[in-house]
Parts: structure tokens; C-alpha cells; sequence
């Protein structure tokens, strides 16, 4: 099993009484287990200050995050100028760290490095990746980066966030790699073991979304060019959602998009829009897709928080991490403080968990057949529960990860470190197999390229970017 660790600080200009704060509060708790990773969320101000880099320099495993508007845990402190560690830790379960390449002109490469590389300091095939990435705005990294992971990872559930920082034109967005932080790269940490991952998605309500006779006629990646062969800041126009060339609700309008595929429309944030009339949203903008508008209001949010405090499927023990997109929080008129309060309210310390707010959510969904797929998205509350899972077999035979199996794929300079649409879920990832027992098809790692039962679409993939696996 897994077991979380949670330490916070609020000085940010004080590296001295930040690394005290920290180790204080994690010598104070039980201990760490055989194998850990840590998962910060904080302000820009510890970036800047070295905070980041001297509390990470003093942890024995590797970390990895991002910064944020705020955040909050069941340490029991909510603030904007926080820093809050996470510490994954267990006797069973193995981690490891890996940074990517830069994004700046392509993701799907460093995305399918990043996971082989990182999955190739693992012993077997893992059973969640934790993944945080750069922010989306300017270029669609969130849905790129799901595509990318799940040819290399042949199916492996994905959890994460984009970074957020503290404004909501998101201005300074940053990820964190043991104690460096990076405005173009994605960090990441793979959990190989006996774990059974569970996941929950609060979405925007399709049955509050209204459709339009609208079609996306033109369009680059996440940008929407032409809509009803109109640019698009005239189709907004047109609707009363742009008065002088400014768009009303930046971040908050919930924008239905309908691929007409079969598949249950998706909704994505308008975040920008361009010189030329374009509007930028938080996710692809497929040309011949169907326009809509949805809603959010202050009781549909205080419903997702509702849910996670219920308990409603999820395991009432181990971690809880939880995501919010930043545009929930603008639609409360920036009450900053509202759904984290109402979530430990609900928790009331029942168990170790970790909030923060992001600005892009990367969660599985389940779709028809009972099967499921790694989604990104926005507007959305998600979280994931990371237990063991139930009585072994038995026959089984449990196999121990060796001492200190801790590895990082790449170090930061400077590092340290060694060895129903509304709601969606939850539910337990069919995928997630424990690595141990009489299932050696679904524990051992995926096969080479280079063998005749390599799947094609990774071996594909592992041609095309000239990697190694």
C-alpha cells in the first residue's frame, strides 16, 4: 500500500526556517517507507526566492509539481503563499522520477521519451503515472501529451495537472523537478506495485449546455480561426460575448465541443483570443466539430466538492489527490478559499489528501463497454485515490521491490537526489494490476519494439522519435 506524508510552510523568503518547517513535520510523523517521491504544489515566490531549490536539496527521494494560485491539505493549512510537500511513501510500492525535453516546439516526442525513460528505471510495468505539465494556453499540450503517453505507455492511467501560478492569465506558469523549476518541460513520477488506482471526475453538466448552430470551419491546434466560415471573435460577437475586441468571461465560458464521432462532447475553456480573430481555448479545436456553451454556477461546484467528502465509491483510506480548474474558482468571484475549506470540512482528517488549483486536468473517464481512456480537461474537479488493492490470491507470490528502488530519469541542475455525465466515476482502472501473482500477462513490462509481439502503434512510436525502450 501507499501512504502519504504531508508537510507545509509558509515562509517564502526564509530557506533556513522553510527546510526547518518541513523536516520538522516529517520527522514528527511515523516515517518515511522503503520507497518514497514527494509532490509540491506552491506560489511563485518559492521558486524565486530558493526556497524550492534548499527544501528539496534536503530530501532523501525525488519531487516533482507545480506552482499554483493556492493550495491546501490535510496538513490543515490553506493559503496562496504556501508551499505544501506530499510524500508518497511504502514498503511495496516503487517510484520513478523523470523530466522531459522541452515542449516549446513539439510534445508528442519528449512526451514518449519522458515515459520510456522513466519507465525503464522500473522493474515492471507500472500502475499509475503522476504527470504535471507546462500550461496549455499558447499550444495544445494537455490532449497532446494524453495521446503521446498512451501510445507509449500502451494504456497506462494518467493523473496530473498543468501548473496554474497566481494569476488567471497564467502569466509564470511552472513545473517542478527536484527543487528547479521549468516553463516548458513536464515532470513526472510512475508508481509500480500493488496499487489500484480510483478515479472521480466532477465535469461541467451537459444537461446545462446549450448547442448552437455553430461550426468549427477552421481552425490550427487550440485555436478556432473560423466558425460558421466567420472569424471567430465575430461568431462571439454575434452572441453578445464580445463587446470591443474583448471577450466576456475570459477562462470562465465553458465552450461545448462536438466531434459528431460517437463520443460525448467535451468542454474547454476559452483562454485567449488572437490578432487576427481567433479564439484560443484549452484543448484541440478539431475543424467540423459542433459548438455549445455550457454553464457553472456556485451550487454545481459545491456539488463536486460534496461528492469527494461523501466518499461516494472511492476507498475511505490512502491518499487523495485533488485538482480544481482555476476557472471554477472564477466563477465563485475569486472566493479562493471556497472549495478547499468545504473539502476538509468534508474530510474532517479522515485521511491524508492534497488540493490544488490548476489550469488543466489530465483524469481517466470511462466510455462504452465498460472499457476506459485517459482524458485531459478543463473546467473540471478530479481526483484520484491511490490504495492497495483486495485480498491477494492464494497462491500468490508477493515480490519486494529491492532497498532504496527510487530513481530519478534525468536531474535538474543543481538536484541531489539518488536511489451519467455528471458526475463521472468513480471507479477502480481496469488496467491496474498488482505486481505480484498469477497475472504475469498484465504485470510484466510491455514488450521491446524489437520483438514480433511489440504493439504497433508503440513500436511506431519508438521508431519515429528514435527511442529506446
Amino acid at each position: 500500500m501507499i501512504e502519504m506524508l504531508v508537510a507545509q510552510t509558509l515562509e517564502p523568503d526564509e530557506p533556513e526556517l522553510a527546510v526547518r518547517d518541513i523536516l520538522a513535520q516529517l520527522g514528527s510523523n511515523p516515517g518515511l517507507r522503503r520507497n518514497s517521491a514527494g509532490i509540491i504544489h506552491c506560489n511563485d515566490a518559492f521558486m524565486e526566492s530558493g526556497v524550492l531549490r534548499a527544501i528539496c536539496e534536503r530530501l532523501p527521494f525525488p519531487t516533482v509539481g507545480i506552482n499554483t494560485l493556492l493550495n491546501s491539505s490535510s496538513g490543515g493549512l490553506t493559503d496562496s503563499m504556501l508551499l505544501t510537500l506530499s510524500v508518497l511513501t511504502s514498503d511495496l510500492c516503487s517510484f520513478a522520477a523523470g523530466l522531459s525535453g522541452s515542449m516549446a516546439e513539439e510534445v508528442a516526442g519528449p512526451a514518449a521519451r519522458l515515459y520510456i525513460e522513466t519507465e525503464n528505471l522500473l522493474e515492471r510495468r507500472p500502475c499509475l503515472g503522476l504527470v504535471f505539465i507546462p500550461n496549455h494556453c499558447r499550444q495544445a499540450i494537455g490532449e497532446l501529451m494524453v495521446q503521446a503517453l498512451d501510445l507509449a505507455s500502451d494504456g497506462v492511467p494518467f493523473f496530473g495537472t498543468a501548473a496554474a501560478d497566481y494569476t488567471t492569465a497564467f502569466r509564470n506558469p511552472k513545473v517542478i523537478f527536484n527543487g528547479e523549476s521549468f516553463a516548458d518541460r513536464a515532470s513526472m513520477i510512475l508508481v509500480e506495485g500493488p496499487v489500484e488506482p480510483r478515479f472521480q471526475v466532477y465535469p461541467v453538466s451537459l444537461a446545462k449546455s446549450i448547442r448552437q448552430k455553430a461550426i468549427i470551419t477552421d481552425a490550427r491546434e487550440n485555436v478556432i480561426l473560423q466558425v460558421n466560415g466567420m472569424p471567430a471573435m465575430d461568431f462571439l460577437e454575434s452572441l453578445g460575448l464580445c463587446q470591443g475586441g474583448q471577450i466576456l468571461g475570459v477562462n470562465a465560458i465553458p465552450l461545448s465541443i462536438d466531434r459528431s464521432d460517437g463520443s460525448d462532447p467535451v468542454f474547454r475553456a476559452i483562454v485567449d483570443r488572437t490578432p487576427e480573430g481567433g479564439i484560443v481555448i484549452g484543448g484541440l479545436a478539431p475543424p467540423g466539430a459542433m459548438l455549445g456553451f455550457g454553464s457553472m454556477d456556485q451550487e454545481h461546484i459545491l456539488g463536486g466538492v460534496r461528492l469527494l467528502s461523501s466518499r461516494s465509491g472511492l476507498p475511505s483510506r490512502g491518499p487523495l489527490l485533488v485538482y480544481s480548474c482555476l476557472s471554477r474558482n472564477i466563477v465563485l468571484g475569486f472566493n479562493y478559499t471556497f472549495e478547499a475549506d468545504h473539502l476538509k470540512a468534508g474530510l474532517e482528517r479522515r485521511r491524508p489528501y492534497s488540493f490544488a488549483y490548476s489550469a488543466g486536468e489530465i483524469c481517466p473517464v470511462p466510455v462504452r463497454g465498460g472499457r476506459w481512456r485517459n482524458a485531459f480537461h478543463n473546467m473540471s474537479l478530479v481526483a484520484a485515490s491511490v490504495w492497495r488493492r483486495g485480498p491477494r490470491p492464494p497462491s500468490s507470490r508477493r515480490t519486494r521491490p529491492p532497498q532504496g528502488h527510487v530513481r530519478t530519469a534525468r536531474r535538474a541542475p543543481g538536484g541531489r537526489h539518488s536511489p451519467g455525465q455528471s458526475p463521472l466515476g468513480p471507479w477502480a482502472f481496469p488496467g491496474a494490476r498488482p505486481c505480484y501473482g498469477p497475472l504475469p500477462t498484465q504485470c510484466d513490462r510491455p514488450p521491446k519494439p524489437s520483438e514480433a509481439n511489440a504493439r504497433a502503434p508503440r513500436a511506431a512510436l519508438i521508431r519515429r522519435f528514435g527511442l529506446h525502450s
